[in-house]
């Protein structure tokens, strides 16, 4: 056991780096899932069912602690054991010899995740970060040991941090909403493009199916998915098409219609970017149905 204010951790240094880590992870998924519960998605389906927010609220306390220890072990406590190894050995303040090797440790495995296809930077700044909180936790708790005059037992650890784990949750479950009652993390917005944009060929990226929009209001279609009443299929012919432009949040729409062929094409919807325009349509349950995308092709 370390002596009064010596720079050696305790027993209770990973307890402590396990339960922030897991504290602040559980704040970024509550604060997730207010935004993500409270917005539907780019093609209109609501949130998640409420199966599945009580089937996460079930399994995510023990999930959180495994991913903190897991957390710990590969970053909290070799940051901070290289770090006052070399604060023992070399000039310089502990915290930045922890930054210097925060910033090390980051950048190795940054680079595991680059080499997986995520952004280096973006990934070495993510990575870094993460090791903040925890890192003032267990600093916070040396400082505690030193006031007492005696260090904390694992169950000091869980009785101070569970409680502050929990306002951070509720901080950011608040600052969530609020953000999505101010607009400031809005819903997606549907792009809204001009009469003129639409003619072109629109491909599904799976392949299959294919239509042409004509300027003069044609359209030649080639396996375009319909759904009628119990039953699904694929329309080829020649039809028609009719925009619908409208304003706001939610897209335009395709009326489509099928010469001489009983393919109950109906109602696509404008989706996508402006960059990379969509039509796309719900087949199956509006809760959770699937989509069928056709995506505009570049001219040329």
């Amino acid at each position: 056991m370390r002596k009064t204010g010596s720079p050696e951790g305790t027993g209770s240094d990973g307890t402590a780096g396990m339960l922030v880590c897991a504290a602040q992870t559980g704040a970024l998924l509550a604060g997730f899932m207010v935004v993500q519960f409270g917005r539907t998605d780019e093609y209109g389906r609501p949130p998640g069912a409420p199966l599945g927010l009580l089937c996460l609220l079930v399994f995510a306390p023990p999930l959180l602690l495994f991913l903190g220890a897991v957390h710990t072990f590969v970053m909290t406590m070799p940051a901070d054991l290289l770090a006052r190894a070399a604060a023992r050995r070399a000039n310089g303040a502990l915290w930045q010899w922890q930054c210097g090797c925060v910033l090390a440790l980051g950048a190795v495995y940054a680079a595991a995740l680059a080499a997986a296809g995520a952004p280096y930077l973006y990934s070495w700044a993510s990575v870094s970060a993460s090791v903040v909180l925890p890192l003032l936790g267990v600093a916070w708790f040396h400082r505690g040991e030193r006031r007492r005059g005696r260090p904390y037992s694992r169950g000091d650890v869980w009785f101070r941090v569970l409680p502050a784990g929990f306002l951070l949750a509720v901080t950011a479950v608040v600052a969530c909403g609020v953000a999505l009652a101010t607009g400031a993390v809005g819903a997606y917005e549907a792009p809204h493009p001009a009469q003129e944009a639409m003619p072109g060929v629109w491909t599904s990226e799976e392949g299959g199916a294919e239509v042409r929009l004509q300027e003069g209001g044609g359209a030649v279609f080639s396996g375009v998915p319909y759904e009628g009443w119990e039953q699904e299929g694929s329309c080829d012919g020649t039809g028609t098409w009719r925009y619908v432009p409208t304003d706001g949040a939610t897209g335009g729409t395709v009326e489509f219609d099928v010469v001489g062929e009983d393919c109950p094409l109906g109602t696509w919807t404008v989706g996508g970017t402006d960059e990379r325009l969509e039509l796309y349509a719900l087949f199956g349950d509006p809760d959770a149905g699937d989509v069928r995308i056709l995506v505009k092709q570049a001219a040329g």
